[in-house]
């Protein structure tokens, strides 16, 4: 058995399917086809955008359901109007006062008009987000464990000083060149101890 499906039909099997939110829109700001991720990403019912309804009026419908301003809706479709005289394709988050992140992308078309996609990214971007702070701090610790080398290097050569200073004070400096001696040991063992971790760090950076 052969299953026939109009082209409409068949169009709208696969724009409601696809893992993001699409529009199309032509020349005259009518929209050719919207499926129903873009509803559920910006609220509103699948039911108040529908093929035919405006650019402006679909805008404003989103407008409403995430509180932009009328001036900030006249910027939004402003801003579609020139997109599309340039002639060049743009891409930018969209931030939810729920935390979430909306990938926009805006696709002009040669005959007029243009595709939308829509995409949650907040996973993405969270993950982004926490790679960078983890660089960061990673390149702190780095700072830090120089500054600690740098320490335990100074302490050598005052260990160093105590035990010539010792050596020259004789019989009452023994003990003394005995503690100079284990400063300078410890020294050398945490100046080990800093460069593995300096290795561990240097790893880690080059992972992510």
């Amino acid at each position: 058995m052969v299953l026939t499906m109009s082209a409409s039909a068949l169009l709208g099997l696969v724009m409601n399917h696809m893992r993001h939110g699409i529009v199309i829109y032509d020349d005259a700001e009518r929209i050719l086809v919207i499926n129903r991720h873009v509803s559920s990403i910006f609220g509103f019912p699948e039911s108040a955008v529908v093929a035919g309804t405006t650019l402006s009026d679909y805008l404003a419908c989103i407008a409403e359901t995430v509180g932009w301003s009328a001036q900030r809706l006249a910027g939004v479709i402003d801003n579609h109007r020139m997109w599309a005289r340039a002639g060049e394709a743009r891409q930018f988050d969209h931030h939810f006062d729920s935390g979430s992140i909306v990938e926009i992308s805006f696709i002009p078309l040669e005959q007029g008009g243009a595709v939308l996609t829509f995409g949650d990214v907040s996973h993405d971007r969270r993950l982004h987000s926490v790679g960078e702070r983890r660089e960061t701090l990673t390149r702190e610790a780095g700072t830090m464990l120089h500054r600690v080398a740098e320490i335990a290097a100074q302490n050598r050569v005052v260990a160093f000083n105590a035990s010539i200073e010792a050596a020259r004070i004789g019989e009452r400096g023994r003990a003394f060149a005995v503690v100079a001696d284990e400063v300078r040991h410890l020294s050398r063992q945490t100046t080990d101890v800093l460069h593995d971790i300096n290795h561990v760090i240097e790893e880690s950076l080059r992972l992510m």
